[in-house]
């Protein structure tokens, strides 16, 4: 028996590997970053994804709450459980006690914000009627990165929005508030040096900055935008306009020239 040479072998290789990529799709990048603390745990999201996500709730035209909620709910359970969770729309009723996101597992309730941690004292307040019907609490809120010293967002890049979630287990409600507090201060700013080093964000360049009320600043920072956009061509018409009264004074002048010149004409006849 002959045996195979190395070209065929090495075609046969070849092969069977262009046969399994194209039989087999690739699973997506999941881009984020997680970190475990001693009593809660750090997620974050960044990249295109999170600024499509924000595009998406833009795009509601609405600021009700329940929207905004829905969609993270329904982002977190693609891009972190997998689509492993049930969202039961029909208990999404004002007053309602419901959970949020049902596994086969464990119940989670979700609260979204997107002012950092100025509301998570609150809510942590509530732990213990929120644990009552869920095993986990998520967190949620925004941060935006912006270059230092200057107003505008940068844009160059597809990572403009970072999604941070912190998830506290049911063990919390026996804890201290103000020390958990503490700890989630203390550990989340070390959390957000993490994923900037990861993101490749150059914080002596740029920063990251809370975003107090995500869908408002964006309209709002539109409506500047375009007041200074408005402004500019006012100014432009302005320009234009003293240049056009500068060309007709400068006509009339020349034409006063021309007068007097033919008076003299005339008087020295």
């Amino acid at each position: 028996m002959n045996c195979p040479s190395f070209f065929e072998i090495f075609f046969k290789l070849t092969l069977l590997l262009y046969i399994m990529s194209s039989s087999t799709p690739i699973a997506p990048s999941r881009p984020f970053h997680s970190k475990e603390c001693k009593n809660f745990r750090f997620i974050a999201f960044w990249s295109k994804k999170i600024t499509e996500f924000v595009d998406q709730i833009e795009k509601t035209g609405t600021n009700a709450r329940v929207t905004h909620h829905d969609l993270l709910v329904n982002f977190v359970n693609e891009e972190y459980l997998k689509g492993s969770g049930v969202l039961d729309h029909k208990k999404r009723v004002k007053g309602s006690k419901h959970d949020d996101l049902s596994l086969s597992s464990n119940v989670i309730e979700f609260k979204f914000r997107s002012n950092a941690l100025t509301s998570l004292s609150g809510i942590l307040r509530n732990a213990r009627d929120i644990f009552t019907r869920n095993d986990f609490l998520y967190f949620a809120y925004f941060r935006r990165r912006i270059k230092k010293g200057k107003p505008k967002i940068i844009k160059a890049r597809g990572c403009i929005y970072y999604l941070i979630i912190i998830i506290f287990p049911k063990e919390v409600d026996q804890l201290n508030l103000k020390v958990l507090l503490k700890e989630t201060r203390k550990e989340e700013m070390e959390f957000t040096k993490e994923i900037a080093q990861k993101s490749g964000l150059d914080m002596d360049d740029e920063e990251l900055y809370a975003v107090g009320n995500m869908i408002n600043e964006i309209k709002l920072e539109r409506k500047l935008e375009e007041k200074d956009k408005a402004i500019k061509e006012k100014d432009k018409a302005i320009k234009e306009k003293d240049k056009a009264i500068k060309e007709k004074d400068k006509a009339i002048k020349e034409k006063d020239k021309i007068i007097q010149r033919l008076k003299k004409q005339l008087n020295g006849k």
